[in-house]
């Protein structure tokens, strides 16, 4: 298991030193694209990598996961940067000189082609501070796999505090303020009878959240009265 508890380098300085790569940061939050350029200048310095090497433009379950674990690692302030590095078999063959340096390429192949790419990755690795060889990941590629393997705890919203709650949970949580459980519970229904409805993409955005957060507000309060009763 890595821990990336105790690092070296500051959350705050972590951060400054990766606004020189801005333009390397894709579209997913929290992952920041790699080259052979690019890689050295951030793998093996101050702080541990996870990075991911795979199609161009990945997709499915595992580019699921792992978009997953990049939100909660930056909510979580943990000082592991992930990264991707996309490898393509069409043009410039993108990367394909960083697949064949950490040997995801097979000897006996001069380059990798589209039917290679679904049989090879995605592959991950793990890098510590310092070192440019890293360890291949060989656990789940689940949100909970990456996570329990980096030693990081994910931080859920505290409905009834606003701790690591976004500004939407936020704005959820407060729309409910003051209501009672029986209240609440009687909202609940309503809600879930309207989240079977054919809703245009902004009401369904607002059902569903209005709708999960009140869920773990019922939740809070029903644990909050048995613990009231446990005291008296």
């Amino acid at each position: 298991m890595a821990s990336s508890r105790q690092m070296p380098v500051a959350w705050p300085f972590r951060w400054l030193f990766l606004l020189a790569f801005r333009g390397a940061w894709g579209s997913d939050y929290n992952i920041v694209n790699l080259d052979n350029a690019s890689f050295p200048l951030v793998v093996g310095q101050s702080f541990p990598v996870l990075v991911r090497f795979d199609r161009e433009y990945p997709y499915g379950e595992k580019a699921e996961a792992f978009k997953a674990m990049a939100k909660v690692l930056a909510k979580a302030e943990s000082q592991v940067l992930v990264a991707s590095i996309g490898v393509s078999t069409f043009g410039e063959k993108q990367n394909q000189d960083m697949a064949r340096k950490f040997n995801f390429i097979p000897k006996e192949k001069e380059e990798l082609q589209s039917e290679d790419m679904e049989k090879i990755f995605p592959k991950f690795m793990y890098f510590k501070p310092g070192d440019s060889d890293g360890q291949l990941y060989n656990g789940a590629a689940t949100k909970a796999g990456f996570l329990k393997f980096l030693d990081v705890v994910e931080k859920t919203c505290d409905v009834l505090t606003g701790a690591f709650c976004s500004t939407e949970e936020k704005q959820h949580a407060e729309y409910f303020q003051g209501k009672s459980l029986q209240e609440l519970q009687a909202d609940l229904a309503t809600f879930a009878k309207k989240s079977k409805e054919t809703l245009k993409k902004g009401e369904r955005q607002l059902v569903d959240g209005r709708l999960k957060i009140l869920k773990k507000l019922i939740k809070a309060m029903k644990k909050g009265g048995k613990e009231t009763q446990k005291q008296l």
